[in-house]
């Protein structure tokens, strides 16, 4: 019984010290991204006015930015619990990874048609997809497409749309989860894996979606 205490301690003891070690390594991680991310986003659209609202520590932030050009743009930052050793390994099975979430509202231009593609195992954002689209769902068509970065669902007006998507997602160096241009809101957005760097590629990407859905 003494030896079992013993290990128990013991374990409890490493375990203590093994947790402690990781939090700081990957809290030291994360926050490196995140400055990363907000220093390359600001670069990338130079804002002329800026507001953040954090989510809770380490968690992430939205964002909003105005344009010079009058456009605004919409940021959602969320990370994968990885400064958890206990909870990172359900994470990971979860398939939770740190997303961006970039939108822009434009001021000049106007979305000219819907479309959405989403990845297909993503049942959680295409479940929020759906929610989005509403009754719209039932007047534009669906097509599942096969690219080299995964399953798609799409939802398009003009069947060129289906090639634009295949191509863009498959231009990215990163998993992008899903694409939306929505006429009401006039609105273009992105969510995508974010990791170190990819930011100026994700706003290239989102500035040739605007081009391509907008007139």
């Amino acid at each position: 019984m003494v030896l079992l205490d013993l290990i128990v301690i013991t374990s409890m003891s490493v375990l203590a010290v093994a947790s402690v070690v990781w939090y700081f390594r990957m809290r030291r991680k994360m926050l490196v991204l995140m400055k990363k991310v907000t220093e390359d986003l600001e670069k990338s659209f130079k804002p002329v006015d800026k507001a953040y609202v954090l989510l809770g520590y380490l968690v992430g932030y939205r964002a909003k930015y105005d344009l010079e050009n009058g456009d605004k743009v919409y940021i959602l930052l969320t990370t994968a619990p990885r400064h958890s050793i206990l909870y990172y390994p359900i994470a990971r099975a979860l398939k939770r990874t740190d997303r961006l979430e970039v939108a822009i509202a434009n001021y000049s231009r106007y979305v000219s048609k819907e479309l959405h593609a989403v990845l297909a195992s993503d049942t959680r954002t295409h479940a929020l997809l759906l929610r989005d689209l509403g009754s719209k769902r039932d007047l534009i068509s669906t097509r599942t497409i096969e690219t080299t970065r995964g399953r798609y669902v799409v939802y398009y007006e003009d069947s060129g749309d289906v090639e634009f998507v295949r191509k863009l997602v498959e231009a990215a160096s990163f998993r992008v989860f899903r694409i939306s241009a929505f006429t009401k809101d006039n609105l273009v957005g992105l969510a995508v894996e974010v990791v170190e760097g990819a930011v100026p590629e994700v706003v290239k990407l989102l500035r040739e979606l605007n081009r391509y859905a907008t007139r």
